[in-house]
């Protein structure tokens, strides 16, 4: 009798439910309100998704690539829809919880964890005992901790959570295509139409590094411009491979390469010259002994491509204080390395790296650093006390990825941080040799190889590391995507597992 009661219940909770939901709906329509509306429906559509792993990688994908950045730039009252990417780690992380407690122990895959994975766990746990041994507050703890982490939930979703093979290998690379040829209109535009408007508030300050394409920005305060030039180069370092391996043919590259680094032309990210020389390097190093032929063609393009970006920079650049090619070097190295400071108060490249050797403070504080989120704090704190400045954002101490890692989990954290990458880099290697059979697959590991250089010179060139939704994501997918392959049996491995259940 109890158990007729209790499905009976159970085939009517859908409904009830449902006439809830409706209700709900209702109240919320009458109020007239949109972003109350907008707000409702997009909280219904969450939870219809954290049901299911596969529409949340791709809102995470979507909102982190395209929709956060283009909402602060364009729409600033949305721009908190990038506050949505926690919850939805968070959900993933349930995800992988659940996946472990439902799937026999036979059947899991446990012995198969990359070096990447445990050299990120190892980095969760130094910041936290930082932050212990520091004794910081929880306010700056919480921002650091999001600054940090916020979308390393779809990292390790990625690499743990039994996917479609075909979501990886054909659907991912897909969007990420079609994200990188978006980046070409939202680019022109803020070229042509929004650096114009900025250029009217700046009062003739050159207002280009606004062109950031999908990564956000602020007419009052610049643009990721940077975010869009590790992207960009990124994606070309593939097709690049793509050439290198015959799956694309030399006039598709080569129209392929002018539509992709159209935008990094024009959005004064002087970085690109360091990123296309890191491509060409990485990509054809083995060319240098095997094939001189095709080397020297690459290079001869790629030095094509550098002079044109030296040429649009000079342009570009303030006047009166560029006129060539060796005056933008000349200024540039000048601005960054050679001064302490650079603007309003706040120090340049090369006087953050000075500050931190003459100032990295006690043996702990030099091995675990000052606390997650020390840097990004507006309050006073235990690292602003050894400095002796009030507001350490302010002062620009963490105004490069690197530093902000010393300061914050010490040379312990940041020799995690340096082996991650060389871990993704072999990783990338070993995935090109195992799956050389496959051109398409191997060539883009190839091209993930230069990727992976690409993201550690950044790391010396902004802080986007420690907070920027735009660069986090571009880094946990490729992360993501190699602990997914290397984990996989490979191959000749599933053709063995094929046969076994045979």
């Amino acid at each position: 009798m109890k158990t007729t009661h209790i499905i009976k219940y159970q085939s009517l909770s859908p409904w009830l439910l449902g006439i809830l939901v409706s209700l709900l709906a209702g109240t919320v329509a009458s109020t007239g309100d949109f972003r109350l509306v907008a707000l409702f429906f997009a909280a219904l559509c969450g939870l219809v998704a954290a049901l299911f792993p596969v529409p949340l990688f791709w809102l995470a994908i979507i909102v982190s690539f395209a929709l956060a950045g283009l909402a602060q730039l364009y729409y600033p009252p949305l721009e908190l829809i990038r506050w949505t990417l926690i919850p939805i780690s968070a959900i993933l992380v349930a995800h992988i919880l659940i996946q472990h407690f439902l799937t026999p122990p036979r059947q899991l895959n446990n012995d198969n964890m990359p070096l990447i994975l445990w050299l990120l766990l190892a980095f969760i746990l130094v910041n936290v005992i930082s932050a212990i041994v520091n004794l910081q507050n929880l306010a700056t703890v919480a921002t650091g901790l999001k600054g940090y982490f916020q979308l390393w939930g779809l990292l390790f979703a990625m690499a743990l959570l039994n996917w479609n093979s075909e979501l990886m290998e054909r659907w991912l690379p897909r969007a990420i295509w079609i994200l990188a040829l978006i980046q070409v209109p939202f680019g022109l535009h803020q070229y042509f139409f929004v650096a114009p408007v900025r250029h009217g508030l700046e009062r003739g300050i050159v207002p280009l590094d606004i062109v950031s394409g999908t990564f956000g920005g602020s007419l009052n305060g610049g643009g990721a411009n940077a975010v869009l030039a590790v992207f960009m180069f990124i994606v070309w370092s593939c097709v690049l491979a793509l050439w290198k391996s015959k799956v694309i043919s030399t006039s598709r590259m080569l129209l392929i390469s002018a539509i992709l680094l159209a935008p990094v032309m024009i959005n004064e990210a002087k970085v690109s010259i360091v990123y296309i020389v890191t491509v060409f390097l990485v990509t054809f190093r083995r060319d240098a002994f095997r094939n001189i032929t095709r080397f020297l063609t690459v290079g001869i393009l790629t030095t094509g491509i550098v002079a044109t970006m030296f040429v649009a920079y000079v342009r570009h650049a303030p006047e009166g204080k560029v006129e060539t090619w060796y005056d933008l070097v000349t200024y540039t190295l000048e601005y960054n390395l050679l001064k302490d400071e650079a603007w309003g108060g706040k120090l340049s490249r090369g006087g953050i790296l000075k500050l931190w050797i003459e100032e990295h403070g006690t043996v702990a504080n030099t091995l675990l650093g000052y606390g997650v989120g020390a840097t990004r704090s507006e309050t006073p704190n235990l690292l602003s006390r050894r400095l002796g400045i009030k507001n350490p954002q302010s002062f620009g101490i963490g105004n490069l990825a690197v530093i902000a890692i010393l300061w914050e989990s010490g040379v312990i954290g940041f020799a995690i941080i340096a082996a991650l990458f060389v871990a993704a880099f072999r990783g990338a290697c070993k995935l090109e040799r195992i799956y050389a059979a496959n051109k398409e697959q191997s060539a883009i590991f190839l091209g993930l190889q230069g990727a992976i250089v690409i993201l550690y010179i950044s790391l010396w060139h902004k802080n986007f590391f420690v907070f920027h939704i735009g660069y986090q994501a571009i880094l946990v997918v490729l992360l993501g995507y190699l602990t997914y392959w290397l984990r996989q049996p490979g191959p000749a491995g599933a053709q063995a597992l094929s046969e076994a259940h045979r």
